[in-house]
């Protein structure tokens, strides 16, 4: 097996790779407003290049009413959370707070805050699993009603969190979250892009993607995709500029990371529809680490989703036994492996996106090459 290809297993970067053949056509548009010459107030009504077209492909795609750019999915979050915050909060109908599930990204604590919000957390199950209870989204709802006297504010469910790739029972939680009437955001960064799907389906009222996460596309960009009815809230009309939408600034993300995005819509499309595969590789990778090297995979049992978290206490006896907590960094790096956390060895986080089947083997075999050697030798092959 060649290594003479960079092979990527970043959880970060893995779906956000642009594709080759895109990267060219972008240098067009490096200029700060090169989307802008033909814009006639609507950043999201362009036609050339053909940002209206993607805006509509994308609604499609996600399967919802509504699509508007932003910076990424925590501004997203932002968004809705702040729009919301004056709609219902300041009028006192809801409650301050946002119910969240217990795996929730920290941007997600962030933008509540920045919004003037209380974040109540709901349990996850214990070692080793981590997964959300969806049940204690009624209990949190319930304490949040006897606490303020109202609804909270949002549920927001993390899917799948980033931390574990957890996929949690997302319809049984909007269902309950449903039957007290709160809006429900949903934090895709990790989902769309990468696997199917649908708004619709799920039913809840908004939800946020992250183009340099999971999109395949240049960065800063993300998507805010909305049910028609939640719309009204968030893209409301400036009353100074009529054309403008307020809680947007106007305009969102212009130039080279809209374009990109334009192009690789296809791309999307047509990976997505292999996501069954994707996570054949992940659980043969858990598999082969947990059997030949002893790692313990973190994170729900058969796990759904190219994100594995393991504990891995070889890999941190070796940095021990041989005074070099970056050791394993520098050995899979002159395999060309990046990705992995520098420094640190007590646990591993991977995504197998990238990962076919023979590049999957090469991955394995050289964790296994670098821990076999070093237990005997305790040296690097230099």
């Amino acid at each position: 097996m060649s290594s003479g290809r960079i092979l990527i297993v970043d959880p970060i970067r893995s779906g956000g790779i642009v594709p080759e053949g895109v990267k060219k056509n972008l240098i067009d548009y490096l200029d700060g407003y090169s989307t802008c010459l033909y814009c006639t107030g609507d950043l999201h009504s362009i036609r050339h290049p053909n940002i209206k077209k993607l805006v509509e492909e994308l609604e499609t795609f996600i399967d919802c009413s509504k699509v508007r750019f932003v910076h990424g999915a925590r501004e997203g979050i932002f968004t809705v959370m702040f729009a919301l915050y004056k709609e219902y909060v300041l009028k006192n109908e809801k409650a301050p707070v946002v119910v969240a599930d217990g795996n929730a990204h920290y941007t997600s604590l962030l933008a509540a805050e920045r919004s003037m919000l209380e974040v109540v957390l709901t349990k996850t199950t214990d070692y080793p699993e981590f997964k959300v209870v969806p049940e204690d989204f009624e209990e949190k709802i319930e304490l949040v009603k006897k606490n303020y006297g109202k609804p909270p504010l949002l549920a927001l469910i993390t899917y799948p969190d980033g931390n574990y790739g957890n996929i949690p029972e997302i319809k049984k939680i909007v269902d309950i979250c449903k039957s007290h009437g709160i809006h429900i955001l949903i934090n895709a960064a990790y989902a769309i892009g990468r696997m199917p799907f649908s708004l619709n389906k799920i039913g809840a009222d908004f939800a946020v993607g992250s183009g340099h996460k999971s999109m395949a596309c240049t960065g800063p960009i993300g998507v805010l995709a909305m049910t028609e009815e939640a719309s009204q809230i968030i893209l409301k009309k400036s009353k100074y500029k009529k054309n403008k939408e307020v809680e947007l600034l106007g305009c969102t993300v212009r130039g080279a990371p809209a374009v990109c995005l334009l192009q690789v819509l296809p791309y999307l499309k047509e990976r997505v529809s292999k996501w069954k595969t994707k996570v054949e590789i992940a659980r043969y990778i858990a598999e082969r680490l947990e059997k030949e090297l002893g790692f313990k995979l973190l994170g729900e049992k058969p796990h759904n989703h190219d994100l594995l978290h393991f504990e891995t206490p070889q890999l941190y006896e070796i940095s021990l036994k041989v005074r070099d907590r970056f050791f394993l960094y520098k050995e899979l790096k002159k395999k060309n492996i990046i990705g992995i956390k520098p420094g640190i060895t007590k646990r591993m986080k991977i995504s197998t996106y990238l990962l076919e089947k023979e590049r999957a083997d090469y991955f394995i075999d050289c964790l296994r090459e670098i821990v076999e050697r070093f237990e005997k030798y305790a040296f690097t092959n230099k």
